[in-house]
């Protein structure tokens, strides 16, 4: 049965206000992962450089980080459901603007709106996804609610990949490329339906003006440190989403697509399990050994030469990031009140945009030099590196949730 509470704390993860926002972020993350994965490929289309390639791969990302010091403040001084349907319009019109404009300059001009919808779309619903969830089910529920990215992320690239292939043999490359582009405008004017059906935000106006100047709601100190450990992380899950299909064109392997089908179908099963383990055992017991596997799947794939092994590098990267991300995403969104969720979530998301930024432009570099093999297995730096960091910042996070428990915050 689903419960709803119009005040107060919700009492299940399952109450109505949670399950559209899982059903709001499976609309986006499918607008995004039908079209991301295929800009190398469109940038190829293009004529576009290597490192340009790179560069325009993590140009959306890039913009998202340069917009936090107005996205963030935003999230906490407007009403989240309204400031959602608005940056899921603008999403739309950057597709449209994709469809209809086919040159590297238009690209850029509407890379920019996407950008600047996704530095306001990331902390904003998982925002309101922990809005929506018990106090002390909230790495379960984090867990739960990346299931809608998850399935998203394993239908959406080959349903990308289809209409851009159908468009071509119907007409031509360029004609496919616009039925992609389309098929993603489509998508966030649909995911706007179930963001109609939340409640708007319970915060009253002196709640908005105890948050303080728009400053103060850029970036908090306290989620900091696992938001450090997030970019290291990001780097090169960004270069897996970004290279894999020219990597399989490399290598000459065919049906590629199954990377993303295997990664995302794996995703939906260890993501929400994860949560549910590390609420039980504690985050070092599962995310450090989780992100140990997810750096053996850089060397898997990287050494692939065939699509069995893409795919057991596929399972085992859904298998490490699935199940460490969820408890690195709560720790950010456990280090402040409800009310400062929102400054929070811009803190973490500036963490994961920087990476996913820097990851496509690093990864084009190395790229330039060698190929895409020795691309993914230097993408083990990183993660041994988030390891080691998060050992480091673990005491500092029990500090700060001990803080808030006394009343200290």
């Amino acid at each position: 049965m689903i419960k709803k509470r119009n005040r107060g704390e919700p009492v299940t993860i399952w109450n109505i206000n949670f399950i559209c926002v899982v059903i709001a972020n499976f609309m986006l993350c499918f607008g995004h992962a039908s079209v991301n994965p295929l800009v190398a490929s469109y940038m190829k289309y293009l004529e576009a450089s290597a490192q340009l390639t790179g560069f325009l791969a993590g140009m959306f990302y890039g913009i998202s980080l340069l917009l936090k010091p107005v996205s963030g403040p935003m999230a906490t001084k407007m009403d989240k459901r309204n400031l959602l349907i608005f940056v899921f319009l603008c999403g739309a019109v950057a597709n449209l603007g994709y469809a209809l404009f086919h040159s590297i300059s238009a690209f850029i001009i509407f890379r920019f709106l996407s950008g600047a919808q996704y530095s306001l779309v990331g902390a904003l619903i998982m925002t309101l996804a922990a809005d929506h969830l018990p106090k002390d089910k909230i790495t379960s529920g984090i867990g739960i609610y990346g299931i809608g990215g998850a399935i998203a992320n394993a239908v959406a690239p080959s349903a990308g990949e289809a209409i851009l292939n159908y468009g071509t043999r119907l007409k031509d490359e360029n004609y496919g490329f616009t039925l992609l582009f389309m098929l993603g405008a489509v998508v966030f004017v649909l995911s706007t339906i179930p963001v109609l059906i939340l409640d708007h935000d319970r915060k009253t106006k002196e709640d908005v003006a105890s948050t303080g100047a728009w400053y103060k709601n850029i970036f908090t100190r306290h989620a900091a440190p696992s938001t450090f450990v997030i970019f290291l992380i990001m780097i090169p899950y960004s270069m897996l989403n970004t290279y894999i299909f020219v990597f399989g064109d490399e290598q000459g392997i065919a049906g590629i697509s199954a990377f993303y089908i295997t990664l995302a179908v794996t995703l939906a099963i260890f993501r929400p399990l994860s949560g549910y383990l590390t609420d039980k055992f504690g985050i070092p017991r599962i995310a450090i050994p989780a992100m140990a596997v997810f750096a053996c799947s850089m060397v898997i794939v990287g050494s692939g030469k065939t699509l069995g092994m893409v795919i057991l590098g596929a399972v085992c990267a859904a298998i490490g990031f699935g199940a460490s991300q969820p408890a690195l995403q709560a720790m950010c969104l456990q280090c402040e009140p409800p009310l400062y969720r929102g400054v929070a979530g811009n803190t973490l998301y500036i963490g994961l945009d920087f990476g996913l930024f820097i990851g496509p432009y690093l990864g084009g570099l190395v790229n330039a030099k060698t190929d895409y093999s020795t691309m993914f297995k230097l993408g083990v730096v990183p993660v041994i590196l988030a390891i080691i960091c998060l050992i480091i910042v673990l005491p500092i996070y029990k500090r700060r949730i001990r803080e808030l428990e006394k009343g200290d915050a």
